[in-house]
């Protein structure tokens, strides 16, 4: 089982069939006429891809976390989900078709090798399921004993066949990268830059104007100014499509008067938790949170609720608020119990699932019980019977378990409530039966356990509807932008705003579940105001401020970035003048910052690779500047990100030797093919053509 989950965990997503997503595609086959690509979500190099090819690997993978993490997912976790699957589907059209090819391929040798050779895959290697339990190194026959034995489990294999998948994947991308890797070469005199550029370090004395010495105001831009700019640097306004959008919240919070009927409520529930014979059962059947059988010292009880520790069984505390809960609080017991208790187990598995087997198990577990408590060897019925892999070493010993760490309700918590050398018999959830015995118990303590009922304080349909009257005369009476702005200003409401919006966009911050939001910023025009959206805990209506298209933004768009960089760039070349001039007439660079009345500042073992100057900030240019000048000499005026430089180098520290040169080469060769590796599968993506129709569908 320990196998089982830690491939779940780390081997890759859960490959079952979904019956769902089959029965999803029978009843649509009905409504979608043959050849339809009404249900196509997306299109890639000429060939289409159906929503239900595409909804089946999001319901693998969320198979696959709710078995990891447990439970459902929320909103988030969903969308974190699809984007995988999608991704993961982008992948197996493009990357992987790709290097098929150009020729690459994995023989079935390869993929065994991978497995099973003499050096197994990293992921291999890394699945926890196959180390020894007691080195944590990978041992070869626990995976082979799994191999052995997969194909008895259909969720097992499949998510082998899935695992087998990804070391392919790994495998083509090894190769491709050991192509691009044998096509580059590193000249001499490249390497001996670099390594010149990194191991020399400055000490240089700089002076600089700011930019904001000079008035915003006294700088003038002209239509045409704007205009050059945007058309000598229009590459770095590439934009995909998106949209902002500008909206306001109206919460759905609790009133007063629900306020007032939670307290009426929780008084008047108040003497019947106080009578009630099984406290435990009540807090089950009227409380918000389940009941939590868990034990506590003094310290780890909430303080509002630290009386009951000296107080007497059937005890209350309370109510009180925490957040929009309410609180009752009962004492239920009072224990001396161990903070930890030694154990060992042994763990019984069905060969099959059939009720004969189950039964047969169910009977051999009670006779391992009821020797283990008459004094029978534990060692040797652990390695007879028990199916947890590492009992060959461990003889089915747990150690010392802390009874702070475990789970209330969990199996291991069950154990704190044996005596000595007592053992017990559970049925596990996920099948087996787990036979457990407490060899030693610890130090024992004062312990309570409370039985806590808890009642949200939630908004009522009453206080909701009137939260939505307010929101719909809102967004009736505010149709045009225009009028949006002006009520928002009049009524004191707080605007929001969400740019970049992208199409296939799920959440918007501050907002939950805010898709169909997004959806419509995608259909409306430019100014729309849209009707109420009802989503949780609030009430939403947005006004849509701008559309952008696919390809580089209008001049409009980017105006006021445009006319910054224009008025620091006029800045910049009057400041360098008036610098120029003044460095003319000076005798030293002590004398010309006296002369330009600016303070020197230094800066010590700067080299190529630092990434800021100390009093100036992240300055590229003045570094760069700082290690291409000779020792004494003073600088042209450096136009950098906050100012204009001067600047004089005190001195030079050359540290390059053989050995610095052969790192230099091997750091220079790794990292270009590391960005060549990484630039040709982005344009591999970038010169595939997708059609993206997932807003069709979410």
């Amino acid at each position: 089982m320990a196998v089982l989950e830690d491939i779940r965990k780390k081997g890759g997503i859960i490959v079952s069939v979904v019956i769902g997503i089959s029965l999803l595609a029978f009843i649509l086959g009905d409504f979608v006429p043959r050849g339809s690509s009404n249900y196509d979500i997306v299109k890639i190099n000429g060939k289409t891809i159906s929503y239900q090819a595409y909804e089946q690997k999001v319901e693998e993978r969320t198979q696959y976390y709710q078995q990891r993490m447990g439970g459902n997912l929320d909103d988030r976790m969903q969308d974190m989900i699809r984007e995988e699957a999608w991704q993961a589907m982008l992948n197996e059209e493009i990357t992987v078709q790709e290097y098929k090819k150009i020729g690459l391929t994995v023989s079935p040798e390869e993929l065994f090798d991978l497995v099973q050779g003499p050096n197994p895959s990293p992921t291999i290697r890394g699945i926890t399921a196959f180390a020894n339990p007691q080195t944590g190194e990978f041992d070869r026959s626990i995976l082979v004993n799994f191999l052995r034995n997969k194909d008895s489990d259909p969720v097992a294999s499949a998510e082998w066949n899935m695992l087998e998948r990804e070391l392919l994947k790994e495998r083509y991308t090894q190769k491709y990268f050991g192509l691009i890797s044998k096509g580059f070469f590193t000249p001499k005199f490249i390497v001996e830059n670099e390594n010149t550029e990194i191991n020399k370090k400055v000490d240089f004395d700089y002076i600089m104007r700011p930019y904001s010495s000079i008035a915003d105001s006294t700088v003038s831009l002209t239509r045409s100014d704007l205009k050059k700019y945007y058309e000598a640097n229009r590459q770095q306004w590439e934009q995909n499509t998106s949209r902002d959008i500008e909206y306001v919240v109206f919460n759905i919070v609790p009133s007063e008067e629900d306020r007032a009927a939670a307290d009426k409520w929780m008084e008047k529930i108040k003497p019947d938790f106080e009578k009630a014979e099984d406290a435990a059962m009540f807090v089950k059947s009227n409380s918000h949170v389940p009941f939590d059988a868990k034990f506590y010292t003094k310290d780890e009880l909430p303080v509002q609720v630290t009386e009951l520790f000296d107080g007497t069984e059937g005890d209350m505390a309370g109510p009180y608020q925490e957040s929009d809960v309410l609180k009752l609080v009962r004492l239920v017991k009072i224990e001396n119990r161990p903070d930890s208790v030694k154990a060992r187990q042994i763990v019984l598995v069905p060969r099959q699932q059939s009720q004969q087997d189950v039964a047969r198990l169910s009977a051999l577990a009670d006779s391992i019980k009821n020797a283990i408590e008459s004094g029978g060897d534990f060692t040797s019925l652990a390695l007879k019977y028990s199916a947890d892999p590492a009992v060959a070493n461990n003889r089915g010993d747990l150690g010392w378990i802390q009874e702070s760490t475990t789970a209330a309700g969990s199996i291991f918590a069950q154990l704190f409530d044996l005596k000595k050398n007592e053992a017990l018999k559970v049925e596990m959830p996920q099948g087996g039966i787990f036979i457990g015995q407490v060899t030693e118990r610890g130090r024992e303590t004062k312990k309570v356990q409370i039985a806590t009922l808890q009642h949200r304080i939630s908004a009522s349909s009453r206080t909701e509807q009137g939260l939505y009257s307010q929101a719909s005369k809102f967004a009736m009476e505010n149709r045009t932008e225009e009028s949006f702005n002006a009520a928002i200003t009049a009524q004191n409401l707080n605007k929001r705003v969400a740019g970049h919006l992208g199409e296939n966009d799920r959440q918007i911050a501050g907002l939950s579940s805010a898709r169909p939001v997004v959806r419509w910023a995608y259909e409306a025009q430019k100014g729309d105001v849209s009707d109420v959206f009802n989503l949780p805990n609030a009430f939403v209506i947005a006004c849509l401020k701008e559309i952008r298209k696919k390809g580089h933004a209008s001049l409009e768009q980017v105006q006021s970035e445009v006319s910054l960089a224009v008025r620091k760039e006029k800045k910049a070349k009057q400041i360098a003048a008036s610098l120029s001039e003044t460095v003319q007439k000076a005798a030293s660079f002590g004398d010309l910052a006296l002369q330009l009345e600016l303070p020197v500042e230094s800066a010590t073992g700067i080299t190529f690779s630092s990434f800021s100057v100390p009093g100036a900030g992240i300055e590229p240019k003045l570094i760069a500047a700082a290690i291409s000048l000779d020792e004494g000499k003073i600088s042209p005026p450096i136009e950098g990100s906050n100012g204009v430089f001067l600047l004089t180098v005190k001195q030079i520290t050359a540290l390059a030797d053989s050995a610095s040169l052969e790192e230099a080469k091997m750091r220079l060769s790794a990292t270009s093919v590391n960005r060549s590796m990484s630039e040709s599968l982005q344009a591999i993506n970038k010169a595939a053509e997708i059609k993206d129709m997932r807003s069709k569908f979410y």
